[in-house]
């Protein structure tokens, strides 16, 4: 696989290039002035320059950001998670490992924060993301939404 991943902000200057892919597949949410409160990254994955996949996270305490829960505490700590707000690989990229590439990227970065689970949440249109996600070990469960989806969490601790 010849890819590199990057971390991207608003400060570089082809950001306007991963909003547009960001937008095309439908995740403009995440770009949501919402997660401007947290820790957020913008993992791109480029290939002989061009983006190919992006995946965008953030860090944050277990509970109260998603749903409004109490927070989630282990021995008296709050646990936080690395939560993915969007993931994608253009279509003619899939099946060549860039999104495990991504998916591993968020998964080391999230222990070396000191989360305790990686979490995202998918809708029924995207198996391809639910394939991956199982064949790396998350465990799934259905949950209701405005359109069926999955929530995979991957334990670290």
């Amino acid at each position: 696989m010849n890819i590199t991943l990057e971390d991207w902000s608003p400060e570089n200057p082809r950001w306007q290039e991963l909003v547009q892919v960001i937008t095309e597949d439908k995740q403009a949410s995440a770009l949501d002035s919402f997660f401007d409160q947290f820790q957020r990254y913008f993992l791109v994955a480029l290939k002989e320059g061009n983006i190919v996949g992006y995946l965008m996270f953030v860090v944050w305490e277990m509970g109260p950001n998603d749903r409004g829960h109490k927070p989630i505490q282990l021995k008296g700590k709050t646990l936080t998670e690395a939560k993915i707000i969007a993931f994608g690989v253009k279509k003619d990229q899939r099946r060549q490992g860039i999104g495990r590439a991504l998916q591993e990227e968020t998964i080391k970065r999230a222990k070396a924060f000191g989360c305790y689970q990686v979490r995202s949440v998918s809708d029924d249109t995207h198996p391809e993301n639910h394939q991956l996600k199982l064949s790396m070990g998350f465990a799934v469960e259905p949950m209701e939404r405005e359109k069926p989806s999955l929530a995979f969490i991957k334990t670290l601790q």
